[in-house]
């Protein structure tokens, strides 16, 4: 079972079928996660969107939507925990800040993706 932990949107001033096509062929996984960290997740994809999955307790999924002005890119972070599930909502209020730094990860995401497009 899932469980929704985080939630963070950023807008970018670009069409959706641009900033989806970034997501499908998994561009996004660079400025997201950096390199060295797609050795340690495993990636799947969903038209649109893009998860993936490390440790023993995460999920994050990126995806986009349309938006007045553009597009909004969505991160979602789930707990997928089989086991000692309640455990992980506990340790991550313990990790204080970690909401802001969903938030700074997705807004630096959509910087990443208007100036890769803008190039």
């Amino acid at each position: 079972m899932m469980r929704l932990l985080f939630e963070a949107s950023a807008p970018v001033r670009a069409p959706l079928a641009q900033v989806q096509r970034l997501i499908d062929d998994e561009w996004v996984l660079g400025p997201m996660l950096g390199e060295s960290g797609r050795a340690y997740v495993d990636i799947d994809h969903r038209d649109g969107a893009v998860g993936f999955q490390g440790h023993w307790w995460y999920r994050g999924e990126l995806s986009a939507a349309e938006s007045t002005d553009g597009t909004v890119v969505t991160y979602r972070v789930y707990n997928i925990a089989q086991r000692a599930a309640w455990a992980v909502p506990l340790a991550n209020r313990l990790f204080i800040g970690y909401a802001r730094t969903v938030r700074d990860g997705v807004a630096g995401v959509a910087q990443a993706i208007e100036q890769h497009l803008a190039d």
